[in-house]
């Protein structure tokens, strides 16, 4: 029997597609060429890896709805208007029924603190729920939702949940089928998804995708170095006219 699983694709990093008769995106990222097909875009939080307005405008359309939080003024940018949703919402978007959950890590030392409001999502689809957490930890409230399908980032690095921790939230959650996420050469290294394989439940599908792990954090801080650095010229430049 087919399931929502079959109908999701991992594109780079943390880009999810979901194609359920409508096509959503959650964070849009290294998109590549310029489809303009997603009827649903939903962001997490506003950090370049997960917000991208160049990839947003690669992939939304005319009537695209774009939703994430605290971002009204940030998601206009992306389009005509942006829908602003918070923690505890439940919302109904493109007809698609939408839960979300706080995207929060526990541990203090990692960059994502529950008062910046940032959220994950939970979808439900004919029936069935994917679970998007967003960057977080492995906490009270991810480990309370139901769902058939979890997504979820694997590659700690003092960002997220590494393999293990990911791992303990999964088995806690215990979806039919779970995919990793957010790993890569500078989160976690090759082998953060068969580590966190290794360690989930034998009854919980893993389904991994080839295209999580790749260069994209390097090629996108690489990015950003240049123009910090350009900007840093110009200052200096400016102030020795």
């Amino acid at each position: 029997m087919a399931s929502i699983a079959d109908n999701i694709r991992v594109i780079k990093h943390s880009c999810v597609r979901i194609d359920c008769g409508k096509i959503i995106y959650v964070d849009p990222f290294m998109v590549e060429g310029a489809p303009h097909d997603a009827d649903l875009i939903l962001i997490t939080h506003p950090h370049f890896d997960h917000f991208s307005l160049r990839d947003i405008k690669k992939v939304r359309k005319a009537d695209t709805v774009i939703a994430g939080p605290n971002m009204r003024p940030v998601l206009m940018l992306a389009g005509k208007g942006g829908t602003a949703v918070k923690a505890g919402d439940d919302t109904e978007l493109c007809g698609i029924k939408i839960h979300t959950v706080p995207a929060y890590n526990t541990v203090p030392t990692r960059p994502h603190k529950r008062f910046l409001g940032w959220v994950g999502y939970v979808l439900d689809i004919d029936g069935e729920k994917i679970y998007i957490t967003g960057d977080c930890d492995a906490t009270p409230e991810a480990r309370a939702v139901k769902c058939d399908v979890l997504m979820l980032p694997v590659g700690g690095s003092n960002y997220t949940m590494n393999a293990e921790e990911a791992a303990g939230l999964t088995n806690a959650v215990h979806p039919k089928t779970v995919i990793p996420i957010h790993y890569g050469a500078l989160l976690g290294g090759r082998d953060a998804a068969e580590k966190f394989k290794a360690k989930v439940d034998k009854d919980i599908e893993v389904k991994l995708f080839d295209t999580v792990y790749n260069n994209a954090m390097i090629y996108a801080y690489s990015i950003a170095a240049v123009l910090i650095t350009a900007l840093l010229a110009l200052y200096i430049l400016a102030n020795h006219i």
